[in-house]
């Protein structure tokens, strides 16, 4: 049975038998040299921790210590967790969260907290302001986002033919 062991790059826990760390995406395979998945005269950088895609530094991009092929590069992600819809309407980033989790995914919500009542000046504030547009953003786990988008688009899809509209979905 593999033991964990600390990700020399991002200090997170893996197995110690990974060929690459989930979390960020650094190589781990000892013995072989490690080509990149699209330009196979390229040593591998690392790998992209949403498609798992072996990169060159050609492919790949480095975000916040992370490691994304260039699909990927824009996916926004917060410890473990990936973006998988952002709306400033909390009634279709709601509708989102339970499709998800009526379809079996795990499902992380931020910043779903009503923003109350501006009214004549009276809400007024630093806070109010800054809290005005703030977008709601429903998350699932890294390993669930392909499928999550892939489902995300498919429901989006069904939805706008009978006439609701879910643009906003970045798959």
């Amino acid at each position: 049975m593999a033991s964990l062991i600390k990700c020399s790059y991002c200090s997170e826990e893996i197995t110690d038998d990974s060929d690459f760390c989930p979390h960020c995406g650094a190589l781990y395979i000892r013995d072989a040299e490690i080509y990149c998945d699209e330009h196979p005269q390229n040593k591998a950088g690392g790998v992209c921790i949403i498609c798992h895609k072996v990169c060159c530094d050609e492919c790949g991009v480095e975000v916040d210590g992370r490691s994304f092929c260039l699909v990927h590069q824009n996916v926004k992600v917060e410890q473990d967790w990936a973006e998988v819809f952002e709306s400033s309407e909390i009634s279709d980033a709601e509708m989102v969260k339970s499709f998800l989790e009526s379809i079996g995914h795990k499902v992380l919500g931020h910043n779903f907290n009503s923003m109350g009542f501006i009214w004549g000046g009276g809400g007024d504030s630093p806070v109010s302001r800054s809290n005005i547009n703030k977008p709601v953003r429903v998350f699932v786990p890294i390993p669930e986002y392909l499928d999550a988008a892939r489902e995300l688009e498919e429901w989006r899809s069904s939805q706008t033919d009978i006439g609701m509209d879910y643009a906003r979905i970045d798959p």
